[in-house]
């Protein structure tokens, strides 16, 4: 069983002010995550003793940030591999998350991770590549090590909504990408916070995206 650290624990329980029935059902999903790494590598190996620190709190970090559409807008998660931040933003409350993720064993994963968390009904697994995928009219499209922000940008057009905006989590490469998103024709309003996870990262929120 993966067990959660206390600053973890802490920082669900206070800052998230999450509940108990919450908190379990996130205990669910870490052990799945642990349980299915030997069989098909979800996560790195250097990060699946740590799934609390390295991949919940980095994913639910994004839940503050998206208040204004967690109830009744669409949230689109681009390369979802283990389910981060998906599955994580369906525990937390999201009402409506599409996972895109091409991977037929990962969507296998995210499937079982669905049903055991109990998030099924907000759930949406779409097995097929970004980029020939019918649009998704997202209010938000949300990203975890998933590609530099040009090509990001680029998947994105087909899928967000007018007046849709993006939240993701981004490493230390953040400003260069920033760059060759601008360099690339893309201009946007920018708005970076300071990582929780990892030192060197950030969640970028980018409105008003256009080319």
């Amino acid at each position: 069983m993966q067990s959660i650290s206390d600053p973890a624990k802490t920082w669900f329980e206070r800052d998230l002010n999450v509940s108990r029935e919450t908190l379990d059902r996130l205990n669910l999903y870490a052990d799945l995550v642990v349980k299915w790494q030997p069989r098909i590598n979800i996560v790195g190996a250097s990060t699946a003793e740590d799934v609390w620190g390295r991949h919940l709190q980095d994913s639910a970090q994004l839940w503050p940030h998206l208040a204004d559409v967690a109830a009744t807008g669409k949230i689109v998660d681009f390369g979802s591999g283990a389910g981060f931040p998906g599955i994580v933003l369906a525990i937390l409350g999201a009402g409506n998350v599409t996972m895109m993720e091409s991977n037929t064993k990962k969507t296998v994963f995210l499937m079982e991770a669905a049903r055991v968390c109990g998030v099924l009904a907000q759930t949406k697994i779409a097995r097929e590549r970004i980029e020939a995928a019918s649009p998704c009219e997202a209010d938000v499209i949300t990203a975890r090590a998933f590609a530099p922000l040009p090509k990001l940008l680029e998947f994105g057009q087909r899928h967000l909504k007018a007046g849709g905006h993006y939240v993701l989590l981004k490493g230390r490469a953040f400003e260069d990408e920033l760059a060759d998103a601008r360099a690339a024709g893309w201009s946007c309003d920018v708005t970076t916070h300071a990582s929780l996870v990892d030192p060197d990262g950030v969640v970028m929120i980018l409105k008003g995206v256009s080319r």
